[in-house]
């Protein structure tokens, strides 16, 4: 039973991480940095960041569901 609540107390602080590193990725500051006019491969900086970073909390994400099923 005490393995159980210290797995879903992990759990929980995961998500919370997972939910927090996709806020910090999404605020203006750091939109405004990637914002500059360049380009990465032909695609705007800014878009290559947002995609970059929906990427990163996907991932996040699947990480978690798969280690918690």
């Amino acid at each position: 039973m005490r393995r159980r609540a210290r797995d879903d107390k992990r759990f929980t602080g995961l998500t919370i991480l997972a939910a927090t590193t996709g806020f910090v990725l999404f605020l203006p500051p750091l939109l405004t940095v990637a914002n500059n006019g360049g380009t990465i491969a032909g695609v705007p900086a800014v878009a290559a960041y947002l995609f970059g970073a929906w990427l990163v909390v996907i991932a996040l994400v699947a990480l978690l569901v798969r280690r918690s099923g």
